[in-house]
């Protein structure tokens, strides 16, 4: 009886540690010698360390962002010499709790437990992620996934879980604009919900839509000139380019091999990228009509944000947007979620396609290992893990009112404190 009870326990205690160990093999010195990451610094713990609470409510590129401040606010009581192992951390959790959610509470949207470990698997190792690996700056990414997750699977057992995933899902909502892109699956996953379930989906719906409404305003009012106006040089040849590199290329070979694809001018051919987009984007069709309406629901998500980043993405590079974005890499974080879109039609066109499109898709599949391959030790990030905590112990020393700069992994980032 003790075992039976305690295997599952088991299962997710092993389940924790293999996901965790994936993550930390993609940049295993990011772990063991983290330093802070763009916003990490710069903008959370600066702010809060100056302004206490209110950050809570301070937009920050036009949107509020709870988690992020949350996770600042925490560190004010931590030695500064944890600071970027805290944050780190705070971008771990993000990353790897949308993982666990499906393989542990995924099976009523993925019946085979196999395939919600590819999933799984896909997702935390994904090519063209670095930019949102391990911090705590692009953890909104991550948990616009687990948003999305409580949003189509039924309600938890329990009240206290039930409560607990309301505080998520408004969490979430408020740290970052993903919310604005979730509104409409929870409008459908409401409208679509059985009795049973129909209350549940109606509070989730009612928290994320009061939560977009909130992050809109701030994009609107207080946020409406943190963003800066973009060259988008935008075409129909561009975005076929931008798809066939970045979405589809990407995610089956990885950006480590796309990039030297590129140095053969055979692949700069338009017809080139407008023949392996469309293919990938009928693969995504024929798997939108063979699949569940979760598919068509993340679709949704995913074209909104998709569309939302391409039309007005948040950038510090100068140029036409549309021509830097057909670099592999550029702007990765764009297009995460569009490439775990394409993996998981892949992967139901392989369950539930005829014959004639599921060996295609299984072939697919496989070629997906390389992609992940290729990509899946990202490129070192550090050095400045020295330089920080030098200038920590200089803050230390120094008297109150001394200003000091803390070198970030980010290039050009520096986060500057007055001491108190």
């Amino acid at each position: 009886m003790a075992g039976h009870l305690t295997s599952p326990m088991l299962g997710k205690i092993l389940a924790v540690v293999v996901f965790s160990a994936l993550l930390i093999s993609r940049d295993a010195d990011w772990v063991l010698h983290p330093t802070l990451w763009a916003e990490d610094g710069v903008i959370w713990f600066q702010n809060a360390y100056a302004k206490g609470l209110r950050v809570l409510l301070m937009p920050s590129a036009g949107y509020l962002n709870v988690f992020p401040y949350a996770m600042a606010l925490v560190a004010r009581d931590l030695p500064l010499g944890w600071l970027p192992g805290w944050m780190m951390a705070g971008g771990f959790m993000a990353q790897l709790a949308p993982a666990l959610y499906l393989l542990w509470r995924g099976a009523p949207l993925v019946p085979s437990v196999w395939a919600r470990l590819a999933i799984a698997i896909f997702y935390l190792g994904v090519p063209n992620s670095f930019e949102i690996h391990l911090n705590l700056t692009n953890a909104q990414w991550h948990l616009m996934l687990l948003s999305f997750l409580m949003l189509v699977l039924p309600a938890p057992k329990g009240r206290g879980r039930r409560v607990l995933q309301y505080g998520v899902l408004l969490v979430n909502g408020l740290s970052g604009p993903f919310c604005l892109f979730l509104a409409p699956v929870a409008l459908w996953q409401w409208r679509s919900s059985g009795p049973d379930q129909r209350r549940h989906a109606l509070i989730q719906a009612a928290i994320v839509g009061a939560a977009a409404l909130i992050q809109a305003l701030c994009l609107l009012t207080i946020g409406a000139g943190e963003r800066q106006s973009m060259v988008l040089g935008p075409s129909a040849t561009r975005l076929a380019r931008i798809l066939t590199d970045q979405l589809f290329l990407s995610s089956l070979l990885g950006t480590t091999n796309v990039n030297l694809l590129q140095q053969d001018a055979f692949w700069h051919h338009p017809l080139m990228a407008w023949c392996i987009a469309l293919a990938g984007l009928s693969i995504i069709a024929l798997a939108l009509v063979k699949g569940p309406s979760s598919f068509r629901k993340f679709f949704l998500a995913g074209l909104i944000l998709l569309a939302c980043g391409l039309i007005s993405p948040a950038s510090g590079a100068f140029g036409d947007q549309w021509v830097l974005f057909d670099i592999p890499g550029y702007g990765g974080r764009y297009f995460v979620i569009p490439i775990l879109i394409f993996f998981v039609a892949c992967l139901i066109l392989a369950g539930k396609a005829p014959g004639k499109f599921r060996v295609p898709a299984c072939a697919l599949l496989g070629v997906f290992v390389v992609g992940m391959q290729a990509d899946w030790l990202y490129p070192p990030r550090g050095g400045t893990f020295t330089a920080y905590h030098q200038a920590v112990e200089a803050f230390e020393k120094a008297p109150p009112g001394t200003q000091v700069s803390f070198p970030e992994a980010s290039p050009g980032w520096a986060m500057v404190l007055t001491k108190r």
